[in-house]
């Protein structure tokens, strides 16, 4: 009989403990404290507590539906962004001054004409672009520049008077 009490203590014992971790688990850092003292807190809770405790928001699970931030910018103006046309340097090409408060700053790019792949606005105008219009792009060689997703359509380089 005194064994099975022992016997039943130490299960008991192991289920309080099985709960405590559970609870540690995905209760807030001030939580784990009350819950847990010390003999018993296992060595790597309070570490994979931390890591995870951004996953507990509402509305986290849905947080590979929207958007992100790099789609949205390819199709809004933003206002950090100076870009001027420089010069014509041949029939297919323009030099471009792109200053992006943000990201970056080119001062004599080199933007090649072409037909554009994906809908996107347009850096000078903000008119939107769709698939297959003529625009201009940044010209990628070795490094990719930081505004390689930007377009500018040529029929507004064309309008240009500086240009013509």
């Amino acid at each position: 009989m005194h064994s099975q009490t022992q016997l039943k203590q130490r299960a008991e014992a192991t289920w309080e403990d099985a709960r405590v971790r559970r609870e540690s688990c995905c209760a807030p850092r001030e939580q784990v404290a009350a819950v847990m003292n010390g003999s018993r807190a296992p060595v790597w809770d309070h570490v994979i507590e931390a890591l995870l405790a951004g996953f507990h928001d509402q509305g986290a699970g849905e947080a590979y539906l929207t958007r992100s931030v790099r789609g949205i910018a390819a199709y809004a103006p933003s206002p950090h962004i100076q870009v001027e046309v420089i010069e014509r340097l041949s029939v297919t090409s323009v030099a471009v001054l792109w200053q992006d408060a943000t990201r970056c700053r080119y001062a004599d790019q080199v933007w090649i004409s072409c037909r554009a792949r994906k809908k996107g606005r347009c850096a000078l105008s903000g008119a939107v672009i769709h698939r297959d219009d003529f625009i201009y792009k940044p010209r990628v060689r070795s490094a990719i520049p930081a505004n390689a997703n930007a377009m500018i359509l040529a029929s507004v380089i064309a309008r240009m008077p500086s240009m013509a």
